[in-house]
């Protein structure tokens, strides 16, 4: 099924983004669950909520744009803020 230009969805793309979804959400309920014990300064708690959120809109942005290489920066900020949670999370 086509999205936009360059972007189109297959059966494979949705079980991977089901899987996606669903490893995302539950990596969201850990942090949530356990962002009173991480014990994070609220800067860095906002920083890292800013990049993520940046991170997310710039790959939604690349789908329905024209400027379809921006999903390697919006993956990059992502992917800094989950390394950098997910080592916190796990030692909680």
């Amino acid at each position: 099924m086509p999205i936009s230009e360059g972007h189109g969805l297959s059966a494979v793309d949705g079980v991977g983004a089901t899987l996606l979804a669903c490893g995302g959400t539950w990596l969201e309920v850990l942090v949530v669950r356990r962002l009173p014990y991480l014990a994070l300064p609220p800067r860095a708690l906002f920083a890292l909520g800013l990049l993520a959120g940046l991170g997310v809109g710039l790959l939604i942005a690349s789908v329905f744009s024209g400027f379809f290489w921006w999903w390697a920066v919006g993956a990059t900020a992502l992917g800094v803020a989950v390394l950098v949670l997910v080592p916190l999370t796990a030692r909680r």
